[in-house]
């Protein structure tokens, strides 16, 4: 097989996140990346029969974590995030990531998801930025499209 000539990099991928109203926002100037981890679960077993073990599949699962700049700005990555996660309910919101980037063709990974853990870490012996990470997980089913719009 020739080498492909259709790889791609994630400098323009696209992020949006709902905010505390409900909104889709696009949280990509505040944000660097994402790991989308994708999950199904597998039972095993083996019998006297066989050397070989057998494997069934059942339910699938998935874990999206986010890293974003520290920033102080309404409706970037951060406020977003600490806004939910201190919401009296926090619920679920949309998630939307778009790869290689938001044009028409690119993938949309996307869904409901509820946010699991905050990672605020400051450290003052370093000029960094402050880099925060946040994990979402799926309330639900979680959509692979191609971007029409």
């Amino acid at each position: 097989m020739a080498q492909t000539t259709t790889a791609v990099n994630a400098c323009d991928a696209a992020i949006w996140l709902d905010n505390a109203g409900g909104t889709l926002k696009d949280i990509s100037g505040s944000s660097n990346n994402v790991d989308m981890n994708f999950d199904i679960d597998i039972g095993e077993f083996k019998s006297f029969a066989s050397k070989w073990k057998a494997r069934i599949t059942c339910g699938k699962d998935a874990e999206f974590t986010i890293a974003a700049v520290y920033s102080t700005t309404t409706d970037e990555s951060l406020d977003i995030l600490k806004n939910w996660f201190f919401a009296a309910a926090p619920g679920s919101r949309t998630l939307k990531v778009y790869l290689p980037d938001k044009n028409v063709g690119s993938d949309v990974y996307s869904g409901e998801f509820v946010l699991s853990n905050l990672k605020i870490p400051a450290d003052g012996s370093k000029a960094d930025f402050i880099m925060v990470e946040a994990t979402l997980k799926p309330d639900g089913a979680v959509t692979l499209t191609t971007n029409a719009t």
